[in-house]
């Protein structure tokens, strides 16, 4: 019996990698919703101006470590500390070099630096935070038994997409409302980031991992047809993912009246103050329907089959697409939004339930593997954004923008029809289901 083999699974184990990646999505969220407004609002106070051009430059800058995550994998892959482990190491001391970051923001920024403070703050806080999503990947794939995969990674990613999608806008609300200062929620955020770091401490780590031979191992991951398959369905699956999350909300906006739709431009009116509250809502409806749905598809995925959660996930959001082209009220549309949430969080569940399995077949290199899905999916996120941009500005209206969408959410069954089933599918040993995320 092998180390790994001999390493209890823990429900608490769960939870730890959870939370750790709903920060993650909260970084995520804070740089993207709060940041340029507080950039703004700084930039006025000194008297000073800002560019389109120079928010563009910033953000190029600060997510350049989430562009080099392949570099992360092999790094966390190739050096780990015998009698510590391979991941932990990496995960608490990057993570805490975040916090940091996060806690000098408001020590170090004024008016005139806020620029420069910011650019090279944020570069190191996203380095901490994307190496650590790196190395957890790794660590999941590393200790979570085949049987678990489709749960255990549905759950985390369900609850990486509230802090994606909602915590922002929330925080914008309360900010708005004077709830809270921009300082105070730098400063709590690194706090949270170090107790998140520590606690990776409670997850037991196999000691004796595998030795990386760098060029052999990486070669390995791109000559054989399977893989090439997993990198297209990885792509193919997310064209229409970010798409339908970013323009639900505005199209609930438009039909709440929040938002005007002229022609094929959008005017914000007076009501800058409703925008933030209503977005804030809207983000997290579809945020809850995610979590729930990629608890439940993470579930089917591992307790009946990963091909028929695949399938059962591409018609579920094919379908809840297509329904927003019947004329409803405002209110039907937040329901249709929760069905929407739901299918994307099932639709991914299952999808990281495969990747992570083909994943073990590189254990070397597990999460350099995941780093490369990744860098296809976000390809993929990319494309799909481009496409959509060409629709809408050909048809210049929301329902050909949506049946484009509901026809694009089928195509990642092309590549995943290609792959060996017995590559991916598992059997299941039967046990109580919510008892492996409670």
């Amino acid at each position: 019996m092998t180390e790994q083999e001999k390493i209890e699974y823990k429900s608490s184990y769960t939870w730890i990698f959870s939370i750790n990646y709903f920060n993650q999505g909260l970084v995520t969220s804070i740089l993207s919703v709060i940041v340029p407004i507080y950039i703004l609002l700084m930039i006025a106070e000194g008297g000073a101006a800002i560019t389109p051009t120079d928010v563009a430059y910033i953000a190029s800058i600060i997510t350049i470590p989430w562009a080099v995550k392949l570099f992360f994998g092999i790094f966390a892959d190739k050096y780990g500390f015998k009698n510590v482990g391979r991941r932990r190491p990496w995960i608490l001391s990057t993570l805490l070099v975040s916090a940091v970051g996060w806690m000098m923001l408001p020590v170090l920024i004024t008016p005139a630096n806020v620029l420069f403070i910011i650019t090279v703050l944020g570069f190191i806080i996203n380095c901490g935070t994307a190496f650590s999503d790196t190395a957890l990947d790794g660590f999941i794939i590393d200790i979570c038994p085949k049987e678990k995969l489709g749960r255990v990674q549905g759950f985390v990613w369900g609850l990486r997409s509230i802090g994606t999608i909602a915590g922002g806008p929330v925080l914008a609300v309360l900010i708005v409302l004077g709830q809270i200062s921009v300082n105070a929620i730098f400063i709590g955020e690194g706090i949270l980031t170090v107790f998140f770091a520590i606690s990776i401490l409670v997850v037991n780590e196999k000691k004796d991992f595998p030795k990386v031979r760098l060029k052999e191992n990486f070669k390995g991951m791109f000559n054989t047809s399977r893989d090439w398959k997993t990198y297209m369905f990885a792509l193919a699956n997310n064209i229409m993912g970010d798409v339908i999350v970013l323009f639900l909300a505005m199209f609930i906006l438009i039909e709440m009246g929040v938002i005007e739709l002229k022609g094929r431009n959008i005017t914000l009116g007076e009501k800058t103050l409703e925008v933030y509250l209503f977005q804030a809502n809207v983000t997290l409806i579809i945020a809850i329907g995610i979590i729930i749905g990629a608890i439940l598809g993470g579930i089917i995925a591992d307790k009946k089959t990963r091909k028929f959660a695949i399938y059962s996930g591409v018609i579920l959001t094919t379908a809840s697409i297509l329904l927003l082209l019947i004329p409803a009220t405002w209110e039907l549309l937040l329901f249709f939004t929760v069905i929407i949430g739901f299918a994307l969080g099932w639709r991914h569940s299952a999808y990281a339930a495969i990747v992570g399995q083909l994943a073990k077949k590189h254990p070397e290199m597990d999460s350099t593997y995941l780093s490369i899905a990744n860098s296809f999916t976000n390809f993929g996120a990319t494309l799909g954004l481009l496409l959509t941009g060409i629709i809408f500005q050909i048809f210049g209206n929301y329902a050909m923008l949506f049946i484009f969408l509901a026809l694009i959410s089928n195509v990642s069954l092309i590549p995943f029809w290609a792959i060996n089933a017995e590559d991916y599918e598992h059997k299941s040993e039967g046990r109580a289901i919510v008892s492996d995320i409670k």
